[in-house]
């Protein structure tokens, strides 16, 4: 396993959507308290953050964060909790402004690739998927040059559900576990979503392709 573009083998994966109407507030707390905040946690190594290219609704924003952590037990560790035990008046006044939440704590399972690009396509795998059939798809996808990165992230329901009793998990009265694998796509400069999905869906199934993000904040 090479964690050549991933920084760490844990991470916390962040689907959220917000109402047009609430996206300053929300985008004010999120890039000056709560990402600087989440990122000075012992343990976390970087957080990455997406917005949609083309949201699932006109009235909403949707947005993806994926937090790099040493392992997948920080997101369980003391430091961690004490600060979702400690909500700011600000972050109590947001959370419950989220229309959807879903948030797993996940283990880093494979990257295939090295760097990072602004653009990804982020997709979604049940159990029953066939991960043989993923690990040699993503190598030939890099070799054909249609991809330049994939990551794997596996969730861990035990050390996600370490937040539901803390004040913060109590006041994210929307938050759903978000118990599907996550892979994060990165194509190539030119190859589409459909292309790339297209791609996939002959040797890998069942999976969902959710949403094409871009880049919308690197916090280190």
């Amino acid at each position: 396993m090479s964690f050549e573009t991933v920084l760490g083998a844990g991470a916390m994966i962040n689907w959220l959507t917000v109402e047009n109407a609430d996206v300053p507030l929300f985008e004010d707390w999120y890039n000056f308290e709560h990402l600087p905040e989440r990122v000075s946690t012992p343990g976390f190594r970087r957080a990455r953050r997406f917005v949609a290219s083309t949201p699932v609704s006109d009235a909403s924003t949707d947005f993806l964060t994926v937090y790099e952590t040493d392992d997948v037990d920080v997101l369980s560790s003391g430091p961690y909790l004490a600060k979702l035990n400690a909500p700011t008046a600000l972050t109590r006044r947001v959370v419950p402004l989220f229309k959807e939440f879903r948030r797993s704590a996940a283990r880093t399972a494979a990257v295939y690739g090295v760097g990072s690009t602004g653009r990804v396509l982020a997709a979604e795998l049940g159990p029953d998927a066939d991960r043989d059939a993923l690990h040699a798809t993503l190598p030939r996808l890099i070799a054909e040059h249609r991809l330049h990165v994939g990551s794997l992230y596996e969730p861990d329901a035990a050390v996600s559900a370490a937040k539901s009793a803390t004040a913060e998990g109590r006041d994210t009265v929307s938050q759903q576990p978000a118990e599907s694998a996550l892979l994060l796509l990165e194509p190539q400069t030119g190859v589409g979503a459909a292309d790339l999905a297209a791609d996939l869906s002959t040797a890998l199934r069942p999976f969902e392709l959710v949403l094409e993000l871009r880049s919308s904040c690197c916090c280190c």
